[in-house]
């Protein structure tokens, strides 16, 4: 922190920061837990599909409508009533698992309602940060929360392995319900000054659909970062092939253990912090669209590579190469976003961006499930590495993402 100045006096962004590092513990915790007591209890890939679906059909059910609510309440209390929800959802499953044992209904629910929650967090805690930060910091202040929360993320997921061992996976649950309730503690310390931007609720504002239809206008008429919300699409489907089911990877090829599988996330998370800390220094940003581009290609042969190759030693690496990859691209992105999109339109933006990116998430779940059930995880991954090579070539040819970008560094006089 010493490094940033600007960042290091503002007592707002140490509140979100430590809220979204605390969060992020609990949530890798949870969801190496999670993942690890469904496919435990069942033994079945779809099992594993089905909590994948329920934890992403609700971004796509309410996300678009969660960005006009986003822009029209105060984007702090939105987070807030965010986490508390989150922390509520997974408290009461922990107490389900506690007095009925598992049953695999209670997890989809519990992810269902989670879900719904964790919609407004991103759009929200995006669009807060440009209230709080000065716009020459957005690079740095997104690469710091990227590197912490993915050193937060190591831990939860290196704790997770070893608790599954020794205490069991409900306990670990039990661990990310709380970091959501004290996360909704801190954000709610946050204190806007004048000039923030009030909640815009007054008579005359547009109704939610006109405000909702406004966002998808303005979506439509960026054409590079729309351009990028539609390989998103692609990629996303393509990738979740991989993350949905990194748990049976590690079971199947790897004949590894809860811990095997919690190195592998924390590899993942290790990379992405790392990715995330090159933008601000370098300046990266500027290169937002083809750091996009190249990302889908690594990727691509990163995928083919775990497959053809299936050892700890050369799996651990690819997947910090992967966590690289994520944290460029995404820090480049959500700085550029925040950077140049108009403040009102914030929430909607990265709401129907999520929503959509997101939307082909369900349906790779069920048909990764379908696919490792009939042909075996390692062909399985092939495919979608294939296929992000293949996204990245075509995106190549895309010229408005390829200029997609913007330059903090300082203009002359």
């Amino acid at each position: 922190m010493a490094a940033y100045p600007p960042l290091a006096q503002n007592r707002n962004f140490h509140r979100l920061w430590t809220a979204r590092v605390i969060a992020r513990f609990g949530s890798s915790l949870g969801y190496v837990a999670l993942l690890w007591i469904t496919f435990a209890e069942t033994g079945s890939a779809l099992a594993v599909a089905y909590v994948g679906v329920a934890s992403f059909v609700p971004t796509v059910a309410v996300g678009v409508f969660s960005g006009a609510l986003v822009d029209r309440f105060e984007r702090r209390r939105v987070v807030v009533l965010s986490n508390l929800g989150r922390g509520i959802a997974m408290g009461a499953l922990v107490l389900a698992l506690y007095l009925a044992g598992f049953h695999l209904v209670f997890v989809i629910v519990a992810s269902l309602v989670f879900s719904a929650c964790a919609t407004f967090f991103a759009p929200g805690s995006q669009a807060l940060l440009p209230e709080i930060v000065a716009r020459e910091s957005l690079e740095n202040a997104n690469g710091l929360f990227e590197s912490t929360e993915s050193i937060a993320g190591i831990a939860g997921s290196g704790v997770a392995g070893g608790l599954i061992i020794t205490v069991g996976a409900v306990p670990s649950l039990g661990v990310d319900a709380a970091s959501y309730l004290l996360g909704a503690m801190l954000v709610g310390l946050i204190v806007l000054t004048a000039s923030s931007p009030p909640p815009a609720t007054h008579p005359g504002r547009p109704g939610m659909w006109t405000e909702v239809r406004d966002g998808f206008r303005y979506l439509r008429g960026a054409t590079g970062l729309f351009q990028m919300t539609l390989v998103a699409l692609i990629l996303n489907f393509l990738l979740s092939l991989l993350m949905g089911f990194v748990v049976v990877y590690s079971t199947d090829l790897l004949h590894g253990s809860a811990l095997i599988y919690g190195l592998l996330e924390a590899c993942l998370a290790a990379g992405w912090g790392i990715g995330g800390l090159v933008v601000g220094r370098l300046g990266l940003a500027r290169f937002t669209g083809l750091l996009w581009i190249g990302s889908a290609l690594a990727e691509g042969a990163f995928l083919v590579l775990m497959v053809l190759v299936p050892s700890p030693a050369v799996v651990l690496p690819i997947f910090l190469g992967f966590g690289i990859s994520e944290g460029l691209a995404n820090v480049a992105w959500l700085s550029t976003v925040q950077a140049t999109v108009p403040e009102r339109m914030q929430g909607r933006y990265f709401a129907i961006d999520n929503a959509f990116s997101y939307a082909a998430i369900p349906l790779s779940q069920i048909v990764g499930g379908v696919a490792i059930l009939l042909y075996g995880v390692g062909l399985t991954f092939v495919v979608a590495g294939v296929g992000c090579l293949g996204v990245g070539a075509g995106a190549l040819l895309l010229r408005d993402l390829r200029r997609v970008g913007f330059d903090a560094r300082p203009r002359p006089s």
